[in-house]
C-alpha cells in the first residue's frame, strides 16, 4: 500500500508544532527562553542516546518534545545565518560549508529518531490507538499520523479482501476454544536487551527471587520488562 505522507516534510515540520503541555519538561511560558540558554549540543547528544534508546527498546517510548523542538529552532537559526552570508566572498564560502555541514549533521539525529519511533507507530498502530498510555507517549503529529495510518491500512485490507469475508471474521481477533485471541501487533517487553546504569541505583529486584546490584558505569543484559522502570526515569540507557 503506497504511504501518502511526504515523510520529510512530515518529520521537520508537524514533529515540531503545537506540543501538548503535559509532554514538555517544561512549562509552555519559559519554554522558548529555555531553549534559548541551552546549548544545542546538549539537545543534540539527548536526541542521539535517545534515537539508541528507541532502536533498542521493543515499544515506543516517551516522545522527547523539548530536544525535538530545541534542535528544529537551532535549524531555523543556522538557515537564517546561511541566508545572510554573502556567497561572493571566499571567508563566507568557508562558513557555509561549515554551516551546512552542522545543519545535516542535526537534520541526520533528527530524521533517524522520528524514523524509528515511525517504523514502530506502524507496526504497532493498533495497539497503540488501543492503550492510553502508549498514545500519551505520542506527539500531536505522531497521534495524527496513526490515526491516517490505521484508517488507510483497513481500507485497503477491506477492499482487498476482508470485503469477502463473514462480517465474523473481519476484525482483528478471533475466539479459539472460547477464548479471545487477539491479532493486534504489540511490542514483546520479554525481550533482552543491553543497558548501561548512568545513574546510582544500588539494589534492583528483577523478580520475586532475584536482586541484582547495578551500579553506574557498568553494562548489563536483562529483559527489558525487568529494567523499563529505570529506562523510563533516566537511570538507565540502552546500547
Amino acid at each position: 500500500m503506497a504511504n501518502q505522507f511526504d515523510e520529510d516534510e512530515f518529520m521537520l515540520e508537524d514533529y515540531g508544532s503545537n506540543p501538548r503541555p503535559h509532554q514538555s519538561r517544561i512549562s509552555a511560558s519559559r519554554e522558548p527562553e529555555r531553549r534559548r540558554l541551552i546549548d544545542p549540543e546538549k539537545y543534540l547528544e539527548h536526541l542521539t542516546q535517545a534515537w539508541v534508546n528507541e532502536r533498542a527498546a521493543p515499544e515506543i517510548l516517551p516522545y522527547e518534545q523539548e530536544a525535538v523542538q530545541g534542535l528544529l529552532d537551532k535549524i531555523d537559526q543556522q538557515l537564517g545565518v546561511i541566508d545572510d552570508l554573502d556567497e561572493g566572498n571566499d571567508s563566507a564560502i568557508i562558513l557555509l560549508i561549515i554551516y551546512q555541514t552542522e545543519l545535516e549533521r542535526v537534520k541526520y539525529v533528527l530524521r533517524g529518531y522520528l524514523r524509528a519511533r515511525i517504523s514502530k507507530i506502524e507496526r504497532f498502530g493498533q495497539y497503540l490507538l488501543e492503550s492510553n498510555e502508549m498514545k500519551s507517549r505520542l506527539s500531536p503529529a505522531e497521534q495524527t499520523y496513526v490515526e491516517s495510518y490505521i484508517r488507510l491500512t483497513m481500507k485497503h485490507f477491506n477492499s482487498s479482501f476482508l470485503n469477502e469475508f463473514p462480517p465474523s471474521l473481519q476484525q482483528q481477533d478471533d475466539v479459539v476454544f472460547d477464548r479471545r485471541i487477539s491479532m493486534v501487533s504489540k511490542p514483546n517487553l520479554s525481550e533482552a536487551v543491553f543497558c548501561r546504569v548512568v545513574k546510582p541505583i544500588g539494589d534492583w529486584e528483577l523478580d520475586a527471587e532475584e536482586t541484582v546490584v547495578l551500579a553506574p558505569g557498568q553494562i548489563y543484559i536483562f529483559r527489558y520488562e525487568h529494567i523499563r522502570p529505570l529506562l523510563l526515569q533516566g537511570q538507565v540507557e540502552l546500547i
